[in-house]
């Protein structure tokens, strides 16, 4: 739906002359309607166009409404977040029931009560106009840190062909051989693949270099019909050799540090040594240990080592 479009109701009904009415009335309520005489015809309107809710009858020849819901839900996972309301003549608890278990966001009997199927459907699109917007938010966030992390990201299709790649695994991948890794990485991902095809979560870890001591933690991740997304693999990257302390900026907002005790930490966390730091500060010796005392003490660590492993563990890349 476009931002300057009314909603777009995709309605199935097998009662001609009740369809026809359904469509007037929600029309002159300002809404948009597709009509469709079956549960076929249903399913093929969805190849065309994407609508903001359905109105599907139950009870109709071939494909029912329990039939159109299942399929809907299990083929359409881009369309995850708009809501299904049942119609029906039947007004038993069970046949109720029923429908909710299967998936449906609500039922309404005939004879239609419009002035309640107006108030139903207002209801429906706004708690999913809210719920995309949850999700926006967190996509945000996600692609926020998919970005931001400090080890690479590796996005396959579960047949091992790369979707996308982080900042993270793109460096490290120009640093070596990509090409080296990707083919390494064809065999697991695969596997994995096939298992999230199936809905099964798993996971395995593999050395792709010996000397570099590099590391890809493979996941398998089944689709997820609630987010509307397919099945696929997630590699994660670790190479030691590019591991890097955060921004001093950083550094000062997550350990309420000194500038100078974030400086000082980074330049032990680069690898050099006390009296290099206290030469390059133009400082003297015991000005930089005062800053180290400080430095464990608001890090929670003890020595020099552990404190140049918390700060390469972050697992988030930051600029100063």
């Amino acid at each position: 739906m476009q931002v300057d479009e009314p909603p777009l109701i995709l309605c199935c009904e097998d009662e001609p002359q009740l369809l026809r009415d359904i469509s007037d009335e929600l029309q002159g309520a300002g809404y948009r309607v597709v009509e469709a005489r079956n549960g076929a015809e249903l399913l093929a309107r969805l190849e065309t166009c994407t609508p903001d809710l359905l109105l599907c009858d139950i009870m109709m020849p071939g494909v029912d409404g329990y039939g159109v819901l299942a399929r809907f839900r299990r083929d359409y996972p881009r369309l995850a977040h708009v809501p299904l309301v049942f119609l029906s003549a039947l007004s038993m608890t069970d046949a109720v029931i029923r429908g909710k278990r299967a998936g449906a966001d609500d039922y309404l009997t005939k004879p239609i009560d419009y002035e309640l199927l107006l108030s139903t459907i207002e209801a429906r699109l706004r708690q999913s106009a809210q719920a995309r917007a949850g999700l926006a938010r967190t996509a945000g966030i996600g692609l926020h840190l998919f970005n931001t992390l400090a080890f690479g990201v590796l996005v396959f299709t579960p047949d091992a062909v790369l979707l996308t790649k982080n900042p993270a695994a793109k460096c490290l991948m120009s640093d070596c051989d990509g090409q080296a890794i990707l083919d390494a990485l064809a065999d697991p991902v695969r596997r994995m693949g096939a298992g999230a095809r199936k809905g099964v979560e798993d996971s395995l870890a593999l050395l792709l270099d010996d000397a570099s001591q590099r590391m890809a933690q493979v996941h398998a991740c089944p689709s997820d019909p609630e987010l509307g997304t397919s099945a696929m693999v997630v590699v994660f990257l670790t190479d030691p050799a590019t591991r890097a302390p955060l921004s001093a900026h950083t550094l000062e907002a997550m350990f309420a540090l000194t500038p100078t005790e974030a400086r000082v930490a980074r330049y032990l966390a680069f690898g050099c040594r006390p009296d290099e730091i206290a030469r390059e500060m133009d400082v003297a010796p015991t000005t930089i240990a005062f800053h180290l005392r400080n430095t464990f003490g608001k890090t929670g660590t003890h020595r020099q080592a552990d404190l140049v492993a918390l700060l390469l563990s972050l697992p988030v890349n930051t600029r100063d």
